[in-house]
């Protein structure tokens, strides 16, 4: 059984567990730079993930009802979620079943974690999945695009003094 504790703990350890994943396999493809810069590009997208996967929870308590507990911690386990699932998805090398590792992942953190029914599940990793692609869409192509707000593949230039 699990403890009340777990609950707390858990979406820390997930977030951990995650940064880990993607960090040991960025080390194992191309070194420690490479490691320190995927982590820091998948924190750099929580910073579009979390305030999206909050709103697909208002929408989903909306829909169905359900009370998620405090922002603070409802976006926890989502950045606890996210990470997890896109640190096990790096380990995979075949993309199709890549995005179905995530998604396991994202739908059995949704379902532990907000102790949901099934189907409210499913609805809430629908939502969360089409609110991430929504805020991508408006910040790609609505916002200056001189800003990256998540690592494209290449390292950020700084600017020269004179």
């Amino acid at each position: 059984m699990l403890r009340a504790k777990d609950h707390y703990r858990s979406p820390f350890l997930m977030l951990l567990v995650g940064l880990a994943l993607i960090g040991a396999e960025a080390y194992q493809v191309a070194g420690p730079d490479a490691a320190q810069f995927a982590v820091k590009g998948s924190l750099q997208k929580l910073l579009i993930q979390i305030p999206a996967g909050i709103v697909a929870l208002v929408v989903a308590a909306k829909l169905i009802e359900v009370d998620f507990g405090p922002i603070t911690v409802a976006g926890l386990k989502i950045a606890a979620i996210t990470v997890l699932a896109e640190g096990v998805a790096c380990w995979v090398p075949i993309p199709f079943f890549s995005l179905m590792a995530e998604l396991t992942v994202m739908v059995v953190g949704f379902f532990w974690l907000f102790e949901l029914g099934k189907w409210e599940t499913y609805l809430v990793v629908l939502l969360n999945l089409a609110a991430v692609f929504g805020a991508r869409y408006i910040v790609d192509n609505y916002m200056d695009s001189s800003h990256t707000y998540w690592v494209t593949g290449e390292r950020p230039r700084q600017a020269r003094r004179r």
